[in-house]
């Protein structure tokens, strides 16, 4: 028979110092963290759009600095342009209201 291992608050190391800055983090910067990671989606859909606006529909000229930054961007190729291309509900963008930035 296994022996399973109980898990408590602060069990994997940190102890009650580690729990007590999880708890604080979640509690207080939780919502500002994922505001900047969705501004930050947001900025690299910009750049992607305006670096491979050709492999998108986009009628841009191509050209040296493409052609330079083609091998960084080949892995999230795929992904950049499921995520552009999918529909925006209208009701959403009003959710998260005026663009700002």
């Amino acid at each position: 028979m296994a022996h399973e291992k109980q898990h408590y608050i602060g069990s994997r190391g940190g102890g009650v110092k580690a729990a007590l800055k999880d708890f604080f983090f979640g509690a207080l910067l939780l919502g500002l963290y994922g505001e900047v990671v969705r501004l930050k989606q947001k900025y690299n859909d910009i750049f992607f759009s305006l670096v491979m606006g050709e492999f998108l529909g986009i009628p841009l000229l191509c050209n040296y600095f493409t052609l330079r930054l083609l091998p960084y961007l080949v892995p999230e190729i795929e992904s950049a342009r499921k995520r552009l291309l999918q529909d925006v509900d209208v009701l959403v963008l009003l959710r998260e209201g005026p663009a700002v930035h």
